[in-house]
Formats: structure tokens, C-alpha cells, sequence
């Protein structure tokens, strides 16, 4: 029976054209080797799997090639060429330096440095995973990195070059290996199957391909398990299940129940995959994915979507149906889901809230646009006092009626209603202050005039103006009311704003007079959120200055109990009798 190698180490590329992906890294290496200007020292950098080993072996074979070719290749037929391939150059050394970074490892590699290569021009040392190396490895390794024998050339290779001190990084010459691109690994997954004889569906290459994410000996791990599972056949059900991935149907439905508010349906989409056992974090980390794929359809950008063309097509044709700002407004409230998945007690409850406030954020927008439109027009129409009516029309109980209602509703009146109560006046005091004179006619006397109902009318009218047009009256009488909302959280601020009044100023200006700095310190933190509350009540901008006052504070004087209970009588006369009851006496 024949030993079975993986597809990751049977394609292993042997030259630099056959190399996925890095043609910059390659086309620079084969220059400088067609140039003769190859540096003493090199280091690769980059994730895993994208060729960093393998890239230093076909430089090392490279070099040491006696017949390469115009274009900077290898012949792969030479005497070092074959002892490279068949594992048996003297000349190339690999060394790991996971299970070697000790000073001790790196003193015999310096020692062995010394010797000169046999029947080769230069002696390799490629060595991987440098960045375990220890600190003082790396110090011991310095001298020989920086001048070493003409003939010796380093080679050092790792995922985490931000762990390498930057005196090893200032004297090699470095090279950033990149993610390999989808397209480039289905291209090469595709030959593999070729030469393997495995029939394919492109999809199922597609969903290898973003599964190995950038990793081309992932891809071909995964290839080699397919191949396994679908029996030669590879198809992009086998993959799906295989894979246990979710499929691209599944989102496609979801965002479209989203798009048309359909809870329900959402909601049992969700408990169908939940079902199939996948965790809530996959989901919403491939929601997420799903709905950056939509906006990039959106705005065109459709060339950094990495799925398949026929995937692609379908994200095209939904992101057609779908706004930018609704897609980030989903975005959104799936990524403040993510963030606090791990938090949440009951995380399945919290992904279907997510789902739920998302199928929900068109009403909610409607609403809030109509709510806004149905304002604006409030704004907009003009009242009735400030329509004259014709000469020839009477009044009528039910005209005067409605204006005296708006009068009422106005909020300016709203707030002399309430203090008038809270200075015990009564609302029949209130109302009785409003001339009724003309409200209805009587039956039994001509009809007033039409000149003198217009006048009366546009005084009225006038009088509603003057009282919603000064804006200093409106806060005078909204003070409290203002202090309250601006200063929910600042109390020592809100009780010195309660007890002072401003004082009025030309060009919008309020004079807040305090009795010393520490008041004016507590109020100026909330003087901004109040001055914006004001602006939005007023529609005018007004600026503050605060004063402290000089005045000389009031001689203080000891007060006895006698004149403590009579002040609390003034308040309280019940005390009085309490004080009777209990025969109590004031010490």
C-alpha cells in the first residue's frame, strides 16, 4: 500500500513561479539573485501558511544552483539542486527555533558557521520561528548576523515579528508575506484537483478558500478532508456539512424577514440554527460578514465581496432592495450585540433581541419621521388669531371656543397656570381674568360691529404673541422647570439656581450673582447644558456671566429656643396645639 502525503507537502512549490500569491516577494528575490546582490540576511514575516518556509528553501536552492535560468530559477537537475530535493545538502541547514533558542543552540550554529561550504558556493541557515529565540540568543547571535563569512547566508522566518528586538530586525532585510486571496487559492485548490482527478463545484472551492482564511496549507488540509468525506466528488452541500458551516441561504433569508419586519419569521430562522447546534457568537460574527458584504454590493465596491460569482450575485440583487443607512443601522445593532455577547446571561435571549430590534428599526424610523413631519407642519400652519376674518361673518360660539382652548393649551399659559396655583391662586381667578365679554353674543343685542371684532381680535391675538415672543418672560416663568431638567444630576448646582434669579442684559446676555467661588465653580459645569435647554425652549442664543457678590454677609446672631418654636408656629400653627397635648415644654 501506498504511503498517502498530504496535498499541502506533495504540491509544496519547488520554485519561485509556482510560489501562490507573493509574486512581489518573488520577483524582487529573483532579481537580486539574477543581479548577484543577495543580502547576508533575510527575514520573512507573515500569518501562517503563506509560504515563508518554503519561499526561504527555494532561496537557499536557489543560490546554490549551478545552471539556473535567465529568469533567476533553479534547474532542479544540478548535483545541489538533487541533494536539496532529495534532503541531503550539506550545504542548507534548518533549524527550529521553538526546540532551540537557547544561547547554547545559537554558540554550535556560530561554530559551525566557521566551515566553509563543500562543493557548494554559499552555506544556508534558514531558521524558523526565530521569535522564540531568547534575549540572549539573540545577543549572542548578533556578531555573526551582522558580519558574517562571505559565504554564509541567514534565513530567518516567523508569524510575530513585533516580538524580535529590533537590533536582529535593523541588519536583515525584511519581507511582509500577505494573506493569500481567495481567488489565488481556488485557482490552485482547482490544479491540485486536476491533477488528483477530483471533480468539483466552484462554490464548494469558494467556501474552502474563505474558511482557510488566507492560510493556502489550511485550504489544502481541508481539500484533502473533502476529498475524504465527498469520496472524489466535491460538491458545496458535502462542503457545507463537512464544514459544519452555515449557509449562505440561511442570511439571505434573514436580512430579508429583517428587511420586511417579519419577527416571526426571523425569529424561527434563528431556532432552526440554533437547532443544527451552531453557537450564537458564529452567527452573529457571519450576520455581521453577511451585512458588510451587502454595503460593499451597495456602494459598488462589489470587488472586495471574496465569495463566489454566483454568491456575489445574489448579495447584488438584495442590496438593491436596501439603503446604505439601514444596512449600518443593522450593522450597528449587531456589533453592539457582539460586543456584549460574552457578558450576557442568557445569550440566546440576547442574539434574539438583537434580531428583534432590528426587525423593528424601519417602524421605528417611520414613526419618527412622521412625528418630525407631523411638527414641522404644526410650525408651519398659521394660527387662527393671526387670520382676519371677513366683515360680513359673525362670530360664533364654537370659533371663540376652539381660539380659547388654544390660548389654554399654549405652554406659555400652562406655565402661569401653574404658578399662580403654587401662589394660592385659584384657577377660577385665573379664568376670570380672561374678558368674557366677547366670547358669545347675546341673543337679545344687535351684533357688534365687524371693525370692532377685528380690533378685539387682533389685540387678543397680540397679547398670545407678546407673551410667546419674549423669550426673558418665558424663562423667568420657566426657571424652576429649566434648572430641574438641566441639572438632574449636579444637586448642589440645582439648588443655588432655584434660589437666584438672572438678571437681564442687552445682546442675550444673563447675570448670575452667587455668594462666593465655590457656588460660581458649581454652577458654571452645568451653565452649558442650561443655556442649550433655554435655546431650544426660546430659540434664542443667550451668553452668561457670572458676579460674586461683595456685599458684606449679615451680622449672625445666637437664636434661642423661644424664638425658633415661634417661627416654626409661623409655618405650622398646628405645633401649638401638639405642644398642648403633650404638655411639652421648650427648653
Amino acid at each position: 500500500m501506498e504511503n498517502f502525503i498530504v496535498s499541502a507537502r506533495k504540491y509544496r512549490p519547488s520554485t519561485f513561479k509556482t510560489i501562490v500569491g507573493q509574486t512581489s516577494i518573488t520577483t524582487t528575490l529573483k532579481n537580486a539573485i539574477r543581479q548577484n546582490q543577495v543580502a547576508q540576511a533575510f527575514l520573512f514575516c507573515g500569518p501562517r501558511g503563506v509560504g515563508k518556509t518554503t519561499c526561504a528553501r527555494i532561496l537557499a536552492k536557489t543560490i546554490n544552483c549551478k545552471n539556473r535560468t535567465d529568469d533567476g530559477e533553479a534547474c532542479n537537475q544540478c548535483e545541489s539542486c538533487l541533494s536539496f530535493n532529495n534532503s541531503a545538502s550539506f550545504n542548507i541547514f534548518e533549524l527550529d527555533a521553538a526546540s532551540n533558542n537557547s544561547v547554547d543552540a545559537i554558540r554550535n550554529l556560530v561554530e559551525q558557521v566557521r566551515i566553509p561550504p563543500q562543493g557548494a558556493t554559499y552555506k544556508v541557515y534558514i531558521i524558523d520561528e526565530v521569535h522564540m529565540l531568547s534575549t540572549q540568543a539573540f545577543n549572542a547571535f548578533l556578531k555573526t548576523l551582522e558580519e558574517p563569512p562571505v559565504y554564509a547566508k541567514f534565513i530567518l522566518a516567523t508569524t510575530e515579528k513585533h516580538k524580535i528586538i529590533p537590533t536582529i530586525l535593523s541588519r536583515c532585510q525584511i519581507f511582509d508575506f500577505k494573506r493569500i486571496k481567495i481567488h489565488d487559492m481556488v485557482e490552485h485548490l482547482a490544479y491540485v484537483a486536476s491533477q488528483e482527478n477530483v471533480s468539483f463545484e466552484k462554490e464548494a472551492l469558494d467556501v474552502i478558500g474563505q474558511k482557510a482564511d488566507g492560510s493556502l496549507r489550511d485550504a489544502l488540509s481541508i481539500f484533502d478532508q473533502a476529498v475524504s468525506y465527498s469520496d472524489g466528488n466535491i460538491t458545496y452541500q458535502h462542503i457545507i456539512e463537512n464544514l459544519n458551516i452555515l449557509d449562505y441561504d440561511y442570511f439571505f433569508q434573514i436580512i430579508q424577514h429583517i428587511h420586511n419586519e417579519d419577527i416571526a419569521q426571523v425569529l424561527v430562522q434563528f431556532n432552526e440554527i440554533i437547532e443544527k447546534g451552531f453557537d450564537g457568537q458564529i452567527f452573529i460574527d457571519s450576520i455581521s460578514e453577511h451585512l458588510r458584504n451587502l454595503i460593499a454590493c451597495k456602494l459598488q465596491v462589489e470587488h472586495i465581496v471574496e465569495t463566489g460569482d454566483n454568491i456575489k450575485k445574489q448579495f447584488i440583487e438584495q442590496a438593491k432592495t436596501m439603503s446604505v443607512p439601514l444596512l449600518l443601522s443593522y450593522l450597528d445593532i449587531f456589533n453592539r450585540c457582539n460586543a456584549s455577547y460574552k457578558t450576557a446571561n442568557n445569550k440566546r435571549l440576547h442574539v434574539e433581541l438583537a434580531l428583534m430590534i432590528a426587525a423593528s428599526i424601519k417602524n421605528k424610523q417611520k414613526q419618527s419621521s412622521t412625528g418630525n413631519l407631523s411638527d414641522s407642519k404644526e410650525k408651519i400652519s398659521p394660527t387662527s388669531t393671526n387670520t382676519p376674518k371677513p366683515a360680513t361673518t359673525p362670530p360664533t360660539q364654537s370659533t371663540q371656543s376652539f381660539n380659547r382652548q388654544e390660548r389654554i393649551t399654549n405652554p406659555v399659559m400652562k406655565t402661569v397656570q401653574i404658578k399662580n396655583i403654587l401662589h394660592n391662586n385659584t384657577p377660577s381667578e385665573q379664568t376670570q381674568a380672561t374678558p368674557k365679554t366677547n366670547d358669545i353674543a347675546p341673543n337679545n343685542k344687535q351684533e357688534p360691529k365687524a371693525n370692532d371684532e377685528t380690533k378685539d381680535e387682533s389685540e387678543n391675538g397680540c397679547d398670545s404673541c407678546s407673551q410667546v415672543q419674549d423669550p426673558f418672560e418665558k424663562i423667568i416663568q420657566n426657571w424652576k422647570l429649566y434648572v430641574e431638567k438641566a441639572c438632574q444630576n449636579a444637586i448642589a448646582a440645582r439648588s443655588i439656581l432655584q434660589e437666584i434669579k438672572p438678571i437681564f442684559k442687552d445682546d442675550n446676555l444673563l447675570i448670575f450673582e452667587v455668594a462666593n467661588t465655590i457656588a460660581e465653580k458649581e454652577i458654571k459645569d452645568v451653565m452649558n447644558p442650561l443655556l442649550h435647554l433655554i435655546h431650544s425652549e426660546t430659540n434664542v442664543k443667550f451668553r452668561y456671566e457670572i458676579k460674586i457678590n461683595q456685599r458684606s454677609p449679615k451680622e449672625s446672631r445666637i437664636i434661642d429656643p423661644d424664638e425658633k418654636f415661634k417661627k416654626m408656629l409661623e409655618t405650622n400653627p398646628s405645633l401649638l396645639s401638639f405642644k398642648q397635648q403633650l404638655n411639652l415644654s421648650i427648653i
